[in-house]
């Protein structure tokens, strides 16, 4: 992740999400398409609340640092970490 500093130049609102769409590859980058599942006329759909294009690499780093917040309480960091970097050196037809 990039060291630069983070700013907001205007207001970003929270997404809540509860779900995710199929990857979608686009050459080099793929897309994310996160869902909220919501009511609607008696059933239940999926609601598309944001899409997220960025380069495999830059989604998969993005990925072992939500693993890591995520474990940082139930795993040792280092194991999460280690586990993830196998995973991320992986040739790219492995994931």
């Amino acid at each position: 992740m990039s060291t630069a500093p983070t700013v907001e130049p205007f207001c970003v609102s929270d997404t809540f999400v509860t779900g995710a769409g199929p990857l979608q590859f686009m050459g080099e980058n793929l897309r994310l398409t996160l869902l909220v599942k919501q009511a609607c006329d008696g059933g239940v759909e999926n609601a598309v609340v944001a899409k997220l294009v960025g380069s495999r690499s830059d989604m998969l780093q993005i990925a072992a640092a939500i693993l890591r917040g995520c474990n940082a309480r139930s795993m040792p960091i280092d194991k999460v970490v280690e586990s993830f970097m196998e995973f991320l050196e992986a040739p790219a037809e492995r994931h």
